[in-house]
């Protein structure tokens, strides 16, 4: 699977394979907001919800649970309190989006675009890009610019933490038309370009960065600010030795090590952004869109819950729970800041 998502997912895997079910178990008693609110339980019993898509009246998220371990991944919708899988779902996803009536969808080899939506699912799908390469490393999250491109991060691949890329696009987030037409880099050298969010009226999306994990101490994990035409020097460059990243693009925000900022989303003039909780709590945070001093915004979630998918509509932020043991599988949340 995927390097440092797969390990941190991988006891969401567990909880799937020994359930058998998306629709078994129920989530924590709820975490709450720094203002001491409870955060609204959306839905119980998902496995890997790693981010949201909302159009139609409807919110879609998708699901990075990977075959065989537990054939639950793909894309799903929350109806009547449930997290109902779509037909013709690839067999995990990390990225949805939504756009003029259609919802995109990250696949392992391919970007999917849906339209039609009638209630239950999607008239017309179809592929608008595939990578035929084996060695291609899959595809993360997805967003679009205000110049009308789809962008989209590229996974790390598994087992290639620290060494040059062996795959197409690999360190990279790349960008294409709504159809799948005219693909190019926009900026190299990231390890782990996971999720994305724009500004209102630019094109230069936050991205989330999972910093190195094997072969270095302390990597540092980020969010970058990216723009066409960077590098920010992965692998030579982890953050780790200034002199290692001398001329290469520097982050917008560094975090500590394992952090592990995972899903964003822009509510007026704050980034908000869920941290895993691999090395910390698991919460929301959210800082100035300028950068500065993380602000607690969701946290108490139970030991031994993470978080990982993140998004925001209308004024909420939607956020995804997932359990770390075989018992019970996770939750999907909201509130407003």
């Amino acid at each position: 699977m995927y390097s440092r998502i797969s390990k941190m997912l991988a006891a969401a895997f567990l909880v799937t394979a020994v359930a058998g079910t998306t629709a078994v178990a129920a989530g924590s008693s709820g975490p709450t907001t720094r203002n001491g609110k409870a955060a609204q339980l959306v839905v119980n019993g998902v496995a890997t919800p790693t981010s949201f898509a909302f159009g139609a009246g409807q919110v879609f998220f998708s699901d990075g649970t990977p075959p065989p371990e537990a054939p639950v991944g793909g894309v799903y919708v929350i109806k009547h309190g449930a997290a109902v899988k779509l037909p013709g779902s690839p067999p995990l996803s990390f990225g949805v989006t939504w756009r003029q009536g259609t919802l995109y969808v990250s696949g392992p080899n391919d970007i999917l675009a849906w339209s039609g939506w009638n209630g239950t699912t999607f008239a017309h799908q179809k592929t608008i890009y595939t990578v035929k390469s084996k060695k291609f490393t899959g595809f993360n999250g997805l967003g679009f610019g205000a110049n009308g491109r789809l962008y989209a991060g590229v996974d790390l691949g598994n087992g290639n933490d620290h060494g040059p890329a062996t795959g197409p696009f690999q360190y990279d987030v790349v960008s294409m038309t709504a159809t799948g037409k005219h693909v190019k880099v926009v900026a190299r050298g990231m390890r782990q370009p996971w999720q994305l969010a724009f500004p209102t009226g630019s094109s230069s999306p936050y991205v989330s960065d999972l910093g190195q994990d094997t072969g270095a101490t302390n990597a540092p994990d980020f969010v970058l600010r990216v723009k066409q035409g960077q590098n920010y020097g992965f692998p030579t460059c982890n953050r780790t030795s200034a002199s290692a990243c001398k001329g290469d693009a520097k982050p917008f925000q560094s975090f500590s090590a394992h952090t592990d900022v995972m899903g964003l989303g822009i509510i007026g003039k704050r980034l908000f952004m869920s941290e895993f909780g691999a090395a910390t709590p698991a919460e929301v945070a959210s800082i100035p869109l300028t950068g500065g001093k993380p602000r607690t915004e969701l946290n108490g979630f139970p030991k031994g819950r993470n978080v990982v998918g993140l998004g925001v509509h209308n004024g909420w932020v939607y956020v995804a729970e997932i359990a770390a043991g075989p018992t019970e599988l996770g939750a999907i949340y909201r509130f407003k800041p």
